[in-house]
């Protein structure tokens, strides 16, 4: 992390990306320019005010932001805060959000009952979020959510228009081409906007374009003719960026297109399924063809079977329950196919499951999977940490494994105890940089199933290396050379290759220049 400025430092330039749209591509092009900007030497810090995400990240200090701001962090090279993220909004259904504000949680708010006192204090807390970031940053990245002209949100909206004009900050929206409409989309959204809103808007995007550059010249001429906006770059479709995505829509492109490869790996995808991230490590290897299945006879022939997080354990466990996925595990369980869990699909895994303050519902009692033995109580509070932790399981999937030491981070409102001749995957040895011994997550007997409490478990390149070699033992087909793949190394190429595409279609010099004017 940046230390404190001196307080003759200049306060830090601002620029935004809005969409038309959500999942036009606002959050990819504000990662490629946090990386720009670090590689044109500036200490950069993405932002997004507020955001509606199941997919979260944990900071050094244990707060919790979402995924999206956590990866520009890493693409600018600062270590992820929560003032990057002062308010997360995590829905649980039925009109309930969880708000999270400077990375803990506040309380349950209910969409439906918002005062005008709530919008007053949302403002406060985002203000002096970025306050905080001008004193210690040469360049802020902001980001917006879904559109800035959503007229029914108007005069509500804490993420887009109000973040810019309280920063005095330039505007480049964006629209994604690959869908149809951009250029309506663009004067669509202008029209709607207030006219000082307007103002702020100093370029055009046009994202994910593939075709001929010079059909689309008359429409590029039009735009700025007719809006008096410069078209300020045309980004082409990406290829081969493989950065994981916050949007739970981008579920859906990764259903469709497998090749097929040595090793299949299902993903439920659970109505409620947060932090998906988690597998993007998974997806990469050359042998892995993972899938996020919907249907319970997708689980057919899968070599490993992931029940993943979830901002409902309980209801998503009664969907397994009436949707015939659980019938399946059960029966699968025993033909000795390896199914794991990570977080709240650890909990379901248990034999019970108990709620007696209502954290996760009116569901007080649940009875679970049985796949694994260990039962889970909701508690009020939330944990959150960054940890390191040492591999003491030691038998089948993790017998090459023993005392290899991982890194993970947890969130979780639940406590799980361990029953009669239980045996843990981990022993946390350090949390939010203090020293500690604890269990966490557990092995059935079988050594073939297990669950965690740990995000980002797969990450961890001996741990998934090791894992899909015994997968591949299991399905007794040899080992592959992995040694030369590390997840990290190549998400840092893809912020290098990003960086370098979106730097080459975006006119930087304007929007260096528009930057420094300020609006």
């Amino acid at each position: 992390m940046l230390n404190s400025a001196s307080k003759t430092k200049k306060e830090a330039k601002t620029i935004m990306i809005q969409g038309t749209a959500s999942d036009v591509g606002k959050s990819i092009i504000s990662t490629a320019l946090c990386r720009i900007f670090k590689e044109d030497s500036k200490q950069v810090a993405p932002f997004k005010s507020w955001n509606m995400s199941l997919n979260s990240f944990v900071t050094q200090d244990g707060g919790e932001i979402g995924i999206a701001q956590a990866i520009q962090a890493e693409a600018a090279g600062v270590e992820p805060i929560v003032d990057m993220q002062p308010i997360l909004v995590k829905p649980r259904g039925d009109g309930l959000s969880q708000v999270i504000v400077r990375g803990k949680p506040l309380g349950d708010l209910n969409y439906n009952n918002q005062d005008h006192d709530y919008f007053t204090k949302a403002r406060n807390i985002i203000d002096q979020s970025i306050n905080k970031l001008k004193n210690n940053y040469d360049i802020i990245v902001m980001e917006g959510a879904g559109s800035p002209a959503e007229v029914n949100r108007k005069g509500k909206d804490l993420a887009n228009m109000m973040v810019a004009s309280l920063n005095n900050t330039p505007v480049f929206l964006v629209a994604d081409i690959d869908r149809g409409g951009a250029l309506a989309s663009l004067v669509g959204t202008l029209r709607l906007l207030e006219p000082a809103d307007r103002k702020l808007v100093k370029g055009l995007i046009i994202n994910r374009f593939r075709g001929d550059f010079d059909l689309l010249k008359p429409g590029i001429e039009f735009l700025e003719n007719y809006t008096g906006i410069p078209v300020v770059g045309v980004i082409p479709y990406l290829k081969d960026i493989n950065l994981p995505e916050e949007d739970s829509a981008s579920l859906k492109k990764k259903e469709v297109g497998l090749k097929q490869k040595d090793l299949k790996i299902a993903v439920i995808s659970l109505p409620r399924i947060s932090n998906f991230t988690d597998f993007k490590s998974l997806s990469l290897e050359a042998d892995v063809d993972l899938s996020y299945v919907k249907s319970h006879i997708e689980l057919d022939n899968a070599d490993l079977i992931i029940i993943p997080g979830t901002k409902s354990t309980t209801l998503d466990l009664k969907y397994l329950k009436e949707s015939g996925f659980a019938d399946k595990l059960i029966e699968l369980s025993r033909q000795q196919v390896p199914i794991t869990g990570i977080c709240g699909g650890y909990q379901m895994m248990g034999k019970a499951l108990f709620d007696p303050y209502n954290t996760e519902g009116q569901i007080t009692e649940i009875e679970g999977l049985g796949l694994l033995p260990v039962e889970t109580r909701f508690l009020p509070e939330k944990t959150t940490h960054q940890v390191r932790a040492r591999i003491t399981a030691d038998n089948n999937l993790f017998s090459k494994m023993r005392d290899e030491i991982i890194r993970g981070y947890e969130i979780h409102m639940g406590e799980t105890r361990y029953l009669a001749k239980s045996a843990s995957l981990f022993t946390i040895i350090e949390r939010s940089g203090e020293s500690i011994k604890v269990k966490d997550g557990a092995v059935a007997d079988n050594g073939n199933s297990f669950g965690t409490y740990l995000h980002g478990v797969f990450n961890n390149d001996k741990f998934r290396r090791t894992l899909l070699d015994q997968l591949r033992e299991i399905k007794g087909i040899p080992p592959i050379n992995r040694n030369e793949y590390s997840y990290k190394q190549d998400i840092e190429a893809d912020y290098d290759k990003l960086a370098n595409i979106v730097r080459k279609n975006l006119k930087m010099d304007l929007i260096n220049s528009i930057i420094s004017k300020g609006v």
